[in-house]
């Protein structure tokens, strides 16, 4: 893969296990990085970048926690540095667990005529153990082939997390213009599709979040689950409709 079409960038909190885990893969890959920095909130009261709180409580019950505060500051940091940059962006959190097929995907996306601001990698708290499951669960709606890829929406968008991510300078942009107030978690990307951020994905997945071996640095000041847990059969069955209206181009 020639570099010269991405910079990559690896958002860190300075975990010894999760540097050693990032740095492995990222040598194994012969990739080229950049290390950014993660804000750290101590108090949210604290913090000076606008937050609208009466939205976020009505969207989801609750206030952000610090954690998830602290990430989105730190996102909208490196989105400040690829506008700076000016070229295709690849970005990754720390618990990232990345497939070898990451490097042929990247040639794939620079060299073909793909429209996109934002380019989902990955989903977080999705077991990898379990990857082809997941991708018969949750397939693409209105898939465009890529090279042996697909991109994509999901039938149903959520959020979904920002392990990993392919963006553009424009669609940095867009995603600093829709957070000049926090008015959502970092990763509600149906947010971000309301104005006017074109998002897609990418089957198969490429980015996990190594959440079996590393622990969340989120989840545990949350005050509600992540994500509702389904009953396996209807998620199956749910599966195998989606699957049928995928081929068929619905």
């Amino acid at each position: 893969m020639s570099t010269k079409h991405f910079s990559i960038y690896v958002l860190t909190m300075r975990d010894e296990t999760r540097i050693k885990s990032i740095e492995r893969q990222m040598s194994d890959l012969t990739l080229t990085y950049q290390y950014i920095d993660a804000t750290v909130l101590e108090d949210i009261e604290q913090m000076t970048h606008p937050i609208n709180r009466n939205a976020i409580v009505k969207k989801y019950g609750r206030m952000l926690t610090k954690g998830e505060v602290s990430c989105f500051l730190s996102h909208r940091k490196i989105w400040q540095e690829v506008i700076a940059g000016g070229k295709l962006a690849v970005i990754f959190e720390d618990d990232a667990l990345i497939d070898e097929d990451i490097k042929h995907f990247l040639d794939c996306l620079a060299m073909e005529p793909v429209a996109f601001d934002v380019v989902l990698l990955g989903h977080s708290k999705k077991d990898y153990r379990h990857k082809k499951m997941y991708h018969f669960l949750e397939p693409l709606k209105n898939g465009e082939p890529l090279g042996t890829y697909t991109l994509g929406r999901g039938f149903k968008t959520w959020p979904s997390g920002a392990v990993g991510y392919v963006i553009t300078p424009a669609g940095a942009e867009k995603l600093l213009a829709a957070s000049r107030t926090i008015c959502c978690v970092l990763d509600d990307w149906p947010y971000y599709e309301n104005k006017g951020v074109l998002v897609k994905e990418v089957r198969p997945l490429l980015v996990w979040e190594d959440f079996v071996n590393i622990a969340s640095s989120l989840e545990s000041d949350r005050q509600t689950p992540a994500r509702k847990n389904f009953l396996f059969l209807a998620r199956v069955v749910r599966g195998v409709m989606r699957n049928i209206k995928s081929r068929l181009g619905n």
